[in-house]
């Protein structure tokens, strides 16, 4: 479902822990002292598995990192991209247990700059991130269309910019979780025309 005319655009999904347990099994490459380096899989006690290239016992450079499948998740969790002092860094996809999935940017472990993320119920959103939350422009899409949010976010949360809906009306303003806040906005009508006042209800347009 379509997040409600009242309801704030849902986080991302948070990120699973990789371990940082020594391999219980590794097939590949290794050192002049019989230890993984190279390209190679690590098989780690938990289940998770990795392929890609170990250097000094850490992930590093292009690989895939499968978690092992959690009983009652939709999926089964896998990264695929790059990595940096076993932290996922660089250009890399990420799909997480619910289904969602985050196309982009990443740093040490976090969704930073450019992305995309696919929500399971079909909504997404793409545009900027830092620290892991939406922040800086981006654009929300309803999946069912029914309305978008386009313009500034902060820490996850839309600030400001404008809010469309499926009848091509639209609010211009600031917003507080998720609904226009207190203060002056413009709203356009499906025929073109404007209106502009102070906004003080606190419930959606």
């Amino acid at each position: 479902m379509p997040p409600k005319k009242n309801e704030p655009p849902p986080p991302a999904a948070a990120e699973p822990e990789e371990t940082e347990e020594k391999f219980g099994v590794w097939e590949g490459e290794k050192d002049k002292n019989q230890l993984p380096h190279g390209k190679g899989k690590a098989t780690y006690p938990n289940g998770d598995t990795f392929e890609g290239t170990i250097e000094h016992n850490q992930r590093e450079k292009e690989g895939v990192y499968t978690w092992k499948h959690v009983e009652g998740a939709k999926c089964v969790a896998v990264y695929k991209g790059s990595y940096e002092s076993n932290l996922k860094h660089g250009n890399g996809t990420m799909t997480y247990p619910d289904g969602g999935v985050y196309e982009g940017s990443w740093d040490h472990g976090l969704r930073q700059g450019q992305g995309t993320f696919k929500y399971p119920n079909g909504d997404s959103y793409v545009g900027s991130w830092s620290q892991g939350k939406k922040s800086g422009q981006g654009i929300y899409f309803s999946f069912a269309g029914s309305c978008w949010y386009s313009g500034v976010w902060k820490d996850g949360n839309f600030q400001e910019g404008e809010w469309l809906f499926k009848d091509r009306s639209k609010y211009i303003g600031a917003f507080r979780d998720g609904k226009p806040a207190p203060g002056e906005g413009v709203f356009v009508f499906p025929n073109g025309n404007r209106l502009k006042g102070q906004w003080v209800c606190s419930c959606a347009p």
